[in-house]
C-alpha cells in the first residue's frame, strides 16, 4: 500500500512534506522501542516527528539533525501536526457513540 502525503508549510515558509498517518506498526514499534531502551518523551517525539516527515524543504536527507536547525516555532508546528496525525479526529466516532 503506497501511503499518501500532505505538504505543509511551517510558520517561516520551509516546506514539509509529510505522511498523512502513522501506521499502527510504526507507533508500536516506537513504543517498544522507547520501552527497551527507556527513551524520555522528548526523544519518543522526536522519533515520531522523524517517522512522519518524508521531505524538509525538499530532501529527504539527514531530516533528523535537519530538525535540529528549524526554529522553534516551526518545530512546535510540526510537533502539533504529528500530535494531529496520532489521536486523529476521533469526532465522528465520538457522535456516533453518544
Amino acid at each position: 500500500m503506497e501511503r499518501k502525503t500532505k505538504t505543509l508549510t511551517t510558520p517561516s515558509g520551509v516546506s514539509v512534506e509529510m505522511k498523512e498517518f502513522i501506521s499502527a506498526g510504526e507507533f508500536l514499534d516506537l513504543n517498544e522501542e522507547s520501552e527497551k531502551q527507556s527513551l524520555t518523551k522528548t526523544q519518543l517525539a522526536k522519533r515520531l516527528l522523524e517517522q512522519a516527515i518524508v521531505t524538509l524543504a525538499g530532501s529527504a536527507e539527514n531530516i533528523g539533525s535537519r530538525l535540529r536547525e528549524l526554529s522553534i516555532s516551526d518545530y512546535t508546528f510540526l510537533q502539533n501536526e504529528v500530535k494531529k496525525l496520532i489521536e486523529g479526529d476521533f469526532s465522528t466516532a465520538k457522535s456516533l457513540a453518544a
